[in-house]
């Protein structure tokens, strides 16, 4: 058994077990980082999921006071040659293959960015014509103040023969992929840690909205009518109405403008200055969050205040990629389809 903060965690083996506390897991390997200075590689971190769903099982009982320090036992379990010790390794795998699967498509598929990566990775492996196009994409930035020249960026069109696209950041708050085709279809793709996976957004498993009414209580019914709503009009891997995206695109811009719009201390030397330029740029992120509700990505009440807390400036990274139309003129979607099925991974 496998206790965390006193709080006994059920055997993450079971099929969708581990999809709750995919968030904490994935924000334990940060930490596990930002204390070491050792970045884990994706097999580690296989290793390290891996002995969390064994302790999760029947047997000795494993007790820690948070997710990181469950990551670090388990990390230096294996560095020990402890249960997934390389004598072992091959065993435990088999022994919890279900669940190992299932641990890894939750830490990728459910957090934003790693979703981007993996559709990128994927079509690369899928398409290895498109590596290069993939690698070469240009990045461009829009700071708070300049929402239309984002506007401009975000509806840019490839040419005939081509797809683009938008590989799209708000850094530290979402990031999400825009595929753009020559006849005007568009696509949005994207996961969201605590919230989703990429797989419910599509409509490929239904299962995969970790945000149900047993996990997560402090998500009102609106925000619920809300989320489905925007998943219905923007995802299920359907092209996305015109009118819908222009709507969607102004927002933002006028999210990005009022939040510009918000002061920024010049000289901020001492500490009372950085508290103000603090509490200047948090201004910023409120006034930007004010418009999330209205966004397609998380448009929940408690996300919205969450946006509203961060610091530094809001703005949103867009690297484009440009790539020969596999889809032939037909405008149908090649990032759909390398979305799992299952939240298995």
């Amino acid at each position: 058994m496998l206790y965390i903060n006193k709080v006994p965690i059920p055997d993450l083996s079971v099929e969708g077990a581990i999809a709750p506390y995919a968030k904490d897991i994935e924000s334990a390997f940060t930490k596990f980082a930002e204390s070491t200075g050792d970045t884990l590689d994706n097999s580690t971190k296989q290793a390290v999921l891996d002995q969390l769903i064994t302790w999760s099982g029947p047997g000795k009982k494993e007790t820690f006071p948070s997710w990181p320090a469950a990551v670090r036992a388990a990390h230096s379990n294996i560095k020990t040659g402890g249960l997934l010790g390389a004598s072992h390794m091959e065993e435990v795998k088999a022994h919890s293959k279900e669940g190992f699967n299932m641990a890894m498509g939750s830490v990728n598929w459910a957090n934003c960015g790693k979703t981007s990566d993996n559709i990128l990775f994927e079509l690369k492996k899928l398409h290895p014509q498109l590596a290069d196009g993939i690698t070469s994409g240009e990045r461009l930035t829009f700071p708070a103040g300049k929402g239309e020249a984002a506007r401009q960026a975000l509806s840019a069109m490839p040419q005939q023969g081509q797809i683009l696209l938008l590989d799209c950041t708000f850094p530290l708050v979402h990031t999400f992929v825009l595929e753009v085709h020559s006849n005007g279809n568009r696509y949005l793709c994207q996961g969201y840690q605590g919230a989703y996976f990429a797989n419910w957004w599509t409509g490929k498993d239904n299962n995969g909205l970790i945000i149900g009414k047993e996990q997560d209580r402090d998500i009102t019914e609106a925000d619920r009518i809300r989320l489905n709503g925007t998943r219905d009009g923007w995802g299920l891997g359907k092209a996305i109405p015109v009118d819908r995206f222009e709507a969607m695109v102004l927002t933002l811009a006028k999210a990005l403008n009022v939040a510009g719009e918000q002061d920024v201390a010049e000289d901020f030397n001492d500490s009372d200055k950085v508290a103000e330029l603090t509490e200047r740029e948090t201004a910023a992120w409120r006034a930007f969050a004010k418009f999330w509700l209205d966004l397609p990505f998380f448009p929940v009440k408690r996300e919205a205040d969450s946006v509203g807390k961060r610091t530094t400036r809001p703005e949103i990274q867009i690297t484009r990629i440009q790539l020969p139309d596999l889809a032939k003129g037909t405008g149908v979607s090649i990032s759909v389809p390398v979305i799992p099925n299952s939240i298995k991974g």
